[in-house]
C-alpha cells in the first residue's frame, strides 16, 4: 500500500466520529428546554390548621406521658427564630420555638446555656452543650 491509501483510510475513519458529533450537535440546537411559569406562593401569608383528630389523641393522663429523656443534637438560636434538633432513640426532630414536640413538649426557650420544654406546668430543661 502506498502512504495515499493509508492517508485516505485514516481521514475516513476519523470523519465518521466528526460527522456524529456534527449531527449531534445539530440535534441540541434544535433541542431547547421546556421552560414552566412557577407561581411561589406569599411566605408571609401561611396558615397551618392543624387536624382536631389529632389534639385529641394525644395522652391526657399524665401517668401515660413517657420520660423526657430527649438529646439535644443542634440548636438554631436568634431573637425572632429559635429552633432545636433533639434526638430519641434513633428518631430526630426539629422542633421551633412555640412548637409541640411529638404533640406534648412545648419548645418554650432557647439560649445558648440551656434549652427550656413545658409540658403543662411541668418545665424539662436541657442542658446545651452543643458544640462546646
Amino acid at each position: 500500500m502506498n502512504f495515499i491509501k493509508i492517508k485516505k483510510i485514516f481521514l475516513l475513519i476519523l470523519s465518521v466520529p466528526v460527522f456524529t458529533l456534527i449531527v449531534y450537535l445539530l440535534i441540541s440546537i434544535t433541542n431547547r428546554p421546556d421552560i414552566k411559569n412557577i407561581s411561589i406562593p406569599d411566605m408571609t401569608d401561611l396558615t397551618f390548621n392543624l387536624d382536631k383528630n389529632f389534639i385529641e389523641d394525644q395522652p391526657k393522663n399524665p401517668e401515660n406521658i413517657q420520660a423526657f429523656d430527649y438529646k439535644l443534637i443542634g440548636y438554631r438560636y436568634g431573637e425572632s427564630d429559635s429552633s432545636v434538633v433533639v434526638k430519641k432513640g434513633n428518631k430526630e426532630f426539629v422542633v421551633a420555638k412555640g412548637e409541640k414536640l411529638q404533640g406534648i413538649y412545648e419548645l418554650v426557650e432557647v439560649s445558648k446555656d440551656e434549652v427550656i420544654f413545658r409540658n403543662n406546668e411541668k418545665l424539662y430543661k436541657i442542658k446545651n452543650i452543643v458544640g462546646k
